[in-house]
């Protein structure tokens, strides 16, 4: 829900050695999932804020799972704590409060054998 932290973190993630694709919200991103299940490109990693306008976090990370079980989903959030690892649902692999550090981020990619290429 925020342009410069979508591309702070896109940006940061590339310097890491990262492939990424962008999406503006929800919707898009559930769209690019569909695209990349129709081409059978999945992803290794999902990042998605919680609190986005139409489609939240929640139904992206849903919608990933659903289309690619393997995909590690990361879910950025404003609600911390609240929302932690104890609380997550089974569509999240992990939980981050915002703002989040980006070597935190780091470090769950760092945990997913896919994500370290």
């Amino acid at each position: 829900d925020d342009p410069s932290v979508l591309e702070s973190t896109r940006f940061v993630l590339e310097l890491n050695g990262h492939s990424v694709v962008s999406a503006d919200g929800g919707r898009a991103g559930i769209d690019a999932l569909r695209e990349a299940k129709s081409s059978a490109q999945p992803y290794d990693v999902l990042v998605t804020d919680l609190g986005m306008p139409y489609v939240d976090g929640n139904e992206v990370a849903r919608t990933s799972k659903e289309l690619f079980p393997a995909t590690m989903v990361v879910l950025l959030t404003g609600w911390g704590t609240q929302m932690g690892e104890g609380g997550k649902q089974t569509h999240m692999d992990h939980v981050l409060p915002k703002p989040f550090d980006l070597n935190e981020l780091r470090e769950v990619f760092l945990r997913h054998p896919r994500a370290r290429q």
